[in-house]
C-alpha cells in the first residue's frame, strides 16, 4: 500500500488505519507500518492502539525506554485491551522490571482468564524462580487455548531438558519448528536435546541454523564448538570459535571457548565475567538440571569431611563456590557458622533462599580466602575449582583461611591417567581437569597434608560419565 492508499484508510476511520498498521506489521512491512501510525497519531495522539503500535516498532529499532513509555501511555488510555497489557509486561521485563511485567500480565490475565501469551509469561517467571511445576501447569494451560502456541511447546521443551526427558524434549521441539520452522530459539533447544542424546551431526545442524537465524545465539555457538568436538572435527570446531570471537571480541564466552579449542592463551583460571555470567544464566534450573545429570560432588565431599574429621560439630565451615547451597544443605548440621562465597548473584539468591548460611559474599574465592585468615576449621568447594588451572594460588588462599588442623576438601574433574599434563582446558566443556601429582604438589605448596585423593565419577555429560577426585587435605 502506498502512503496515499494509508490516508485514504486513515481518513475512513483512524481504528481501520490502525488495523492496516498491525497487518503490515505482521508481514514485517515495518516502513509502511510506521508511516501509517504516524499519520494517525498526528491527527488523533491519545489514539490507544497507534501508541501501543508504535511502542512495538520502537521496541523492534531498540529504542525499549521510548516504547515502554508510549506502551504505558496505551495502557491508560485503553485499561481494558488485554493485547496492550501483555506487550507492557513484556517490555517491563526487557527493562528488569519483573515485579511490573508479571503485575501486567496478572491485568491481562483478569480481562482474558486464557490468554495465551500472557500464560507462557508468567511461567516464563515461575520456569525462572525454578518453580518448575507451575510453569509446566501454566504452559499447558496456554495450549489449552492455543495448541498451536510455539512460545509454549518451546518452553515445555526446555522444562523436558531440565529434568532429564532429552528425548520428550525432542519431540516438542520438533512439534514447534513444525509450525514455525524460523523459530532460531526452538532450532538451538533442538539441537541440544539431540546433542546430549549423542545425536551429534544432527545438533550440528540444528545449531547452524539456529545462528543463521540469530547471529548473536552465544548458547548456539558454543554447543556447536562441543559438538564438533565431539564429532572429531576439531578445525571446525575452531573455525567457529574463530569466527565468534572475531564476532564479538569482548564477549568473555567467546575468549574462553576459542582458547579451550586452539589452546592459544589459556587463562590459569576462568574469568570472573565468564563463570559470573554462566552461573547468572543456570542459576534459575541449576538444583533440577544437576540432579538429571546425576550430580554427586556435594555427596561426595559430605561423606568424605565424616570420614577424615568424624569430630568436627559446631565447627565454623567455609562453602567456596557455593552456588545454590546444595552442599551447604549436606553440612549445615555439623557447622556452629557456616558461610558461602559466590561470583554469580543468581546462585547467591538461590543459596539465600534455602535459609542455611550466615554470611553470603558475591566475590572471588581465591582473594576472598586470603582475607580471611584462620577463620575456618574447614573449607569445602564442590565443583569449583574446575574453573581453575593451576591450583597453586586458589590452595594456598584455602590454606591462608584455615585454622590450624583444619581441612580442605574438593573436587576436581580427572586428566586421563596417560596425559601428562598437569592439568588441561577441556574443549568443549570449557572446564579444567588435573592430574593428580599437580593436586598433590599445589597441596604440598600450601604447607598442607594431603589426606585423601579418591577417584569418583562427579556427574554424566552427554551420555559419557565425567570422572573426577574427590580430596582431603589437613593443615598442621
Amino acid at each position: 500500500m502506498t502512503e496515499t492508499e494509508a490516508t485514504t484508510e486513515r481518513e475512513a476511520s483512524p481504528d481501520e488505519a490502525v488495523e492496516w498498521a498491525h497487518r503490515a506489521m505482521r508481514h514485517r512491512r515495518f516502513d509502511a507500518a510506521e508511516s501509517a501510525l504516524a499519520q494517525v497519531r498526528a491527527e488523533f495522539p491519545d489514539h490507544a492502539g497507534a501508541l501501543h503500535l508504535t511502542g512495538l516498532l520502537r521496541h523492534l529499532k531498540g529504542e525499549t525506554r521510548e516504547a515502554l513509555a508510549l506502551v504505558e501511555r496505551a495502557a491508560e488510555l485503553a485499561p481494558d485491551d488485554a493485547a496492550v497489557w501483555n506487550n507492557l509486561g513484556n517490555l517491563r521485563l526487557c527493562v528488569e522490571d519483573s515485579d511490573g511485567a508479571q503485575a501486567a500480565w496478572f491485568r491481562c490475565l483478569d480481562l482474558v482468564p486464557d490468554h495465551p501469551s500472557a500464560l507462557s509469561n508468567v511461567a516464563l517467571l515461575l520456569r525462572h524462580a525454578g518453580h518448575l511445576d507451575e510453569a509446566e501447569k501454566l504452559y499447558g494451560r496456554a495450549l489449552e487455548a492455543d495448541p498451536d502456541s510455539v512460545v509454549a511447546i518451546n518452553n515445555l521443551g526446555t522444562i523436558a531438558l531440565v529434568r532429564g526427558d532429552d528425548d520428550g524434549a525432542r519431540v516438542l521441539f520438533e512439534r514447534a519448528l513444525a509450525l514455525e520452522p524460523g523459530f532460531g530459539q526452538a532450532w538451538r533447544n533442538l539441537g541440544e536435546a539431540l546433542h546430549r542424546l549423542g545425536r551429534n551431526s544432527e545438533a550440528v545442524t540444528c545449531f547452524w541454523k539456529s545462528i543463521s537465524i540469530d547471529q548473536g545465539d552465544r548458547a548456539a555457538r558454543k554447543l556447536l564448538v562441543y559438538a564438533l568436538h565431539n564429532l572429531g572435527q576439531p578445525d571446525r570446531a575452531k573455525q567457529v570459535a574463530r569466527e565468534w570471537l572475531d564476532l564479538d571480541p569482548d564477549d568473555p564466552d567467546a575468549r574462553h571457548h576459542y582458547a579451550a579449542v586452539t589452546g592459544e592463551n589459556v587463562p590459569e583460571r576462568a574469568s570472573d565475567a565468564y563463570v559470573e555470567r554462566a552461573f547468572d544464566a543456570y542459576a534459575s534450573t541449576f538444583d533440577d538440571s544437576l540432579g538429571s545429570l546425576h550430580y554427586r560432588a556435594p555427596e561426595f565431599l559430605a561423606d568424605l569431611l565424616g570420614r577424615v574429621a568424624p569430630d568436627l560439630k559446631a565447627a565454623s565451615i567455609l562453602d567456596a563456590g557455593c552456588g545454590t547451597g546444595l552442599l551447604g544443605s549436606r553440612v549445615r548440621d555439623r557447622a556452629g557458622r557456616l558461610d558461602g562465597i559466590d561470583l554469580s548473584s543468581g546462585m547467591l539468591d538461590k543459596a539465600r533462599a534455602r535459609g542455611l548460611y550466615d554470611r553470603l559474599d558475591k566475590a572471588e574465592i581465591t582473594a576472598a580466602m586470603a582475607e580471611r585468615p584462620a577463620a575456618y576449621d574447614a573449607v569445602i568447594a564442590a565443583d569449583t575449582l574446575c574453573y581453575f588451572g593451576d591450583l597453586a594460588a586458589v590452595v594456598a588462599a584455602a590454606g591462608t583461611a584455615l585454622k590450624p588442623g583444619g581441612h580442605l576438601l574438593f573436587t576436581v574433574e580427572a586428566l586421563p591417567a596417560d596425559d601428562p599434563r598437569p592439568h588441561h582446558l577441556h574443549e568443549g566443556s570449557g572446564r579444567y581437569a588435573h592430574s593428580v601429582a599437580h593436586i598433590e604438589s599445589s597441596v604440598a605448596a600450601a604447607g598442607l597434608r594431603l589426606v585423601a585423593c579418591e577417584a569418583g565419577v562427579l556427574r554424566t555429560e552427554g551420555l559419557k560419565p565425567v570422572d573426577g577426585w574427590i580430596v582431603a587435605s589437613r593443615k598442621p
